[in-house]
């Protein structure tokens, strides 16, 4: 049975691997009458497992930097998952 990994699941704009965590970033345009238009994150962060590493690798195998690369945003706010 093909399981679709975690930081997969759900809204994921972007994911990217640091030395400690998975990052899935969930990216929204969001508009304000007074700063106009702003971009922020909702960020879950899975810390790096032996089997977490072996499933990002295998999604992303074929990535040129397989490391991916975080989305600027102005705003974040992050969630943690062990």
């Amino acid at each position: 049975m093909n399981m679709i990994p975690e930081f997969l699941q759900g809204d994921a704009t972007n994911v990217y691997r640091t030395r400690e965590y998975i990052v899935k970033q969930s990216v929204t345009l969001h508009f304000d009458e007074r700063y106009g238009a702003v971009l922020y994150s909702n960020d879950t962060y899975y810390r790096c497992t032996p089997f977490r590493d072996r499933e990002y690798e295998a999604v992303f195998a074929n990535r040129a930097h397989i490391n991916g690369k975080r989305i600027r945003t102005a705003m974040y706010a992050r969630r943690y998952v062990d």
